[in-house]
């Protein structure tokens, strides 16, 4: 898959606080005086305020290929680490006092893997267990878990704050402008399929205007239509097709979930970008050429919302036209997140001006002919790649081409699903109608995964469809992986998804790591997939002593570091070069990826044998306070943190069985502790840190978790089993400490020492 270029259109305010409110939400700009509120009075501030822009607005057309480059770190690195072992009873491993006894089954696993994973219900943040070491001067190991988790808090609430302070002007203005566009459409174009094309434009965008803000006002004509699907929306248990539009819409998908509980602005902002990401006008309802009735009608409506585009949006300024304030919400979205997987009103703008000319007019519109012509042309422009929504048994995507007005973004993860699943794999009688996660880590490169999948590949096709998901992984080029940030953060994993090999540390030799890096992946992703949820196209299945410097260590996986600190680099500069984020998370960007370089250089020395300096053993000890102050924004921004930011535990539905309706749930739990046998600076030391918890089951579909909801589950113990693989690696009996660890015999000199 080819990286597209973008074409920037970045929307600046300059407009006085308060001044650039639109009249259109409280004043009658239907010319017959009939409304749906009697509220006449002028509002306040408050009431204004979603409305409201930045302070600085200027238009800017230039063209760019990417919002920053990716500035990759070099790879080489020389394997070549201390061997070592570890005897029984961990005798020749020095063990600090303050650490709780281990039951006899956690010193076998650290005896024969040389590591452990340990459940515990004191630490809600990975860098709580980091930063309660630091003054008994416990031995951090320092987890790639700990800084990937980092990265997801910071752009998660970069996002929050991108769509909190900017995205939500822009959306309510243009929606506003657009049914402005849509309702004078409406009374100027000619009785029959244009006119009733216009008026089912006027509900689709006051729809979204009501998700906005329930007190708007909206034309008579609609809300009848308008009040069934925000029932439908409200009610949000499945699929119905009672609605103006008559298609089938899964109506469970408009449940705030993600970082969009947090607040009531983000709440509304998700389902009224959910409304414009799902809701097809399709080319094709029929899945072939001719154009049917309803691919006619749909169409029509999609080229009258591409002309209302190109009016200006004057609750902004006269000079702002609804496709630069459409860029200006498409284009970083892209940056975040990638390229729509639908068409476009800018595709369909191009053809309608070869079809029809520069500047139809809605007489002009009125042919059939030419309206088949331009689906014809249309359906040649590309198909979407994800099944998201319904599809009668026996259809195909050709039924669900068309143009979607903010559609959900393709992302490789969702078109990895969407190929693993009926029809694609398995038959009427036995289909495959849920995939799991192990498929895109398995896609992705990992041989374990791969053998945890062993129960699925009885289903017809599937080994095949894998086969071919790996050549297209295998296909993809450097410079498609670093397109925009989603795909480098998917990028970053892929090294925890290759066994080590040789020259490894011992505890990175045993298939038991394997899993516990599987894992690592799994949960990072479902992070990814959590911030991620309103735009990325969710894919639906068809039907010694104690040393004077404390010791520590960091889970050597450079490479990890490297991509992940280009990724800090390539977010920081490619949103701060807009004004998109504020200081807050520019600062924090910054000390995250310069902590990720010394993460890469102590790894890298690791790796090579080397003995770590006293800084780098400080950096070690010190990174629990650090990646709390990385990850720790509830001062910066209260508004738009609640207590769930406060726990690492969330939850995100990535794909959708309409046969059980049901979806897949991936969620990350508590964090768990590690230890880990190492060897510092000859020394052999056991180290404690902290990595990800990571669930995957099932839930119905009326019943989509929120964070809130899977944190409650985890508090009152409800949660599902953790899965049956991860046992390689964690000892879930716990025994409650009984003495503390006495006397510690280390190897560099075999001398007993007493904490």
């Amino acid at each position: 898959m080819k990286k597209k270029g973008f074409a920037i259109v970045i929307l600046l305010a300059l407009v006085t606080a308060g001044i650039s409110t639109s009249l259109f939400l409280y004043l009658d700009p239907f010319g017959d005086g009939t409304t749906t509120t009697t509220t006449t009075t002028e509002p306040t501030t408050e009431e204004r305020l979603w409305f409201q822009m930045p302070d600085i607005f200027t238009v800017s057309t230039t063209v760019t290929q990417m919002f920053a480059d990716f500035d990759p770190y070099s790879e080489d690195i020389e394997i070549s680490s201390p061997d070592y072992s570890v005897m029984q009873d961990l005798s020749n491993v020095y063990v600090h006092s303050a650490f709780p006894s281990l039951t006899n089954e956690q010193k076998m696993f650290l005896e024969q893997n040389g590591f452990v994973v340990v459940p515990q219900n004191t630490y809600e943040q990975i860098y709580g267990i980091l930063k309660s070491h630091y003054w008994p001067s416990i031995p951090n190991f320092v987890t790639s878990d700990a800084v990937l988790h980092a990265f997801h808090v910071l752009y998660d609430m970069s996002l929050r704050v991108v769509e909190s302070l900017s995205f939500w002007d822009l959306l309510g203005n243009l929606t506003e402008s657009m049914l402005n566009s849509s309702y004078t459409q409406y009374k100027e174009a000619p009785e029959g399929r244009w006119k009733d094309a216009a008026l089912r434009n006027v509900a689709y965008f006051s729809v979204a205007l009501r998700l906005l803000n329930n007190e708007s006002i909206i034309p008579a004509e609609v809300v009848a239509d308008v009040l069934q699907v925000l029932s439908l929306i409200e009610e949000h248990t499945g699929f119905s097709s009672s609605w103006f539009m008559h298609q089938m819409e899964d109506f469970s998908q408009y449940v705030p979930r993600g970082h969009y509980t947090r607040t009531d602005e983000l709440k509304r902002y998700f389902n009224a970008m959910m409304w414009y990401g799902r809701v097809t006008l399709r080319l094709i309802p029929s899945g072939s050429l001719p154009t049917d009735e309803s691919g006619r009608n749909e169409t029509a409506q999609a080229v009258l919302l591409t002309l209302a585009l190109d009016n200006p949006v004057s609750s902004l300024s006269e000079n702002v036209t609804g496709v630069e304030v459409w860029d200006a919400l498409y284009e970083p979205i892209c940056f975040y997140v990638g390229a729509a997987d639908d068409l476009t009103p800018s595709e369909y703008r191009g053809v309608l001006t070869e079809v029809y000319g520069p500047d139809p007019s809605l007489e002009s519109l009125d042919n059939d002919t030419a309206l088949d012509q331009l689906v014809t042309r249309l359906v040649e422009i590309r198909l979407p790649q994800i099944l998201s929504g319904w599809l009668e048994p026996d259809g195909s995507l050709n039924q669900t081409m068309g143009l979607r007005f903010m559609g959900q973004r393709f992302v490789p993860d969702s078109f990895i699903l969407s190929q693993l699943v009926y029809p694609h794999v398995g038959t009427i009688g036995n289909p495959r109608t849920m995939p799991s996660g192990l498929d895109v880590m398995t896609a992705l490169g990992s041989d374990r995964a791969w053998e945890y999948l062993d129960d699925q590949k009885d289903f017809l096709n599937y080994v095949a469809q894998m086969e071919s998901l790996w050549e297209y992984v295998e296909n993809v080029t450097a410079e498609d992986w670093t397109q925009n940030l989603y795909w480098v953060w998917l990028y970053s994993l892929l090294p925890l998804l290759v066994n080590p090999g040789d020259g490894f540390p011992l505890f990175m030799q045993s298939d038991a790591w394997v899993d516990k890096q599987l894992m690592t992946a799994l949960a990072s992703w479902t992070e990814l997939r959590h911030d991620t949820i309103l735009y990325a196209k969710q894919s639906y299945g068809d039907l010694v002593s104690v040393p004077t410097t404390p010791l520590g260590y960091v889970e050597p996986v450079p490479r990890l570091y490297g991509r992940l600190a280009s990724l800090c680099d390539m977010m920081n500069r490619g949103l701060n070069a807009r004004g998109l984020i504020p200081e807050a998370i520019t600062i924090r960007l910054h000390y995250l990826e310069d902590f990720l370089l010394d993460l890469r250089s102590i790894s890298i020395k690791e790796l090579s044998g080397q003995d770590l300096s006293s800084l780098d053993l400080n950096i070690i000890q010190s990174s629990g306070r650090l990646v709390e102050f990385i990850s720790d924004l509830s001062h910066d921004f209260p508004e738009l943190i609640t207590d769930a930011d406060k726990k690492m535990a969330l939850v995100a539905d990535v794909h959708t069985d309409p046969n059980t309706a049901s979806v897949l749930e991936e969620a990350v739990g508590n964090p768990l502790f590690i230890y880990v046998v190492v060897s510092v600076n000859g020394q052999l030391v056991l180290t404690r840190g902290g990595t990800f918890s990571y669930y995957e089951f099932s839930q119905p579909m009326g019943n989509r978790l929120t964070d809130e909801t899977w944190q409650d589950m985890l508090e009152i113990g409800s949660e599902p089993s953790m899965p049956t693989w991860t046992s390689s690696f964690i000892a879930v009996g716990v025994e409650e400490p009984v003495v503390l660890f006495e006397i510690c015999t280390i190897a560099l000199n075999s001398r007993a020492h007493e904490d």
